[in-house]
């Protein structure tokens, strides 16, 4: 997540601020919702970056709306073991936790080991990491 971090800020700094960053998504997904439903995978990227931004931002409410928004057309889209929903769901469970949501964060957190249980055994090193971050909240 650092590393993400690290990396977005290096992005963002060197474009435009992140605010405007946000703005420009916003406006791109209004302009594109009057064409195109939610679940669609222009939409869907569109609101994956606009949450990159919010998370770069910290606004985890921002984060968490686009967030919520992706997550059920991921579902649909993606295999039923795919990580991609996995990091999905991982990130909300972060998200969640740090604004005290803590049930709905763990619900995320476990959603997301699930599938990293079948996608890289269960004995895999991040998942045992995953497990003491539940078992602490």
């Amino acid at each position: 997540m650092k590393h993400q971090l690290s990396f977005c800020k290096c992005i963002l700094d060197s474009v435009a601020p992140p605010s405007e960053l946000l703005e420009m998504c916003e406006q791109s997904l209004e302009k594109m919702g009057a064409v195109f439903d939610d679940s669609n995978v222009y939409m869907l990227h569109m609101m994956y970056q606009a949450m990159g931004v919010c998370i770069y931002m910290q606004d985890a409410d921002g984060a968490i709306r686009y967030g919520e928004k992706i997550l059920k057309p991921y579902s649909k889209l993606y295999p039923p073991y795919s990580l991609n929903v996995s990091s999905m769901y991982l990130k909300m469970g972060r998200i969640y936790m740090t604004m005290e949501r803590h049930a709905e964060g763990i619900s995320a957190l476990k959603k997301a080991m699930a599938v990293m249980e079948v996608a890289h055994g269960k004995n895999h090193p991040f998942l045992r990491d995953l497990r003491k971050e539940i078992g602490q909240k």
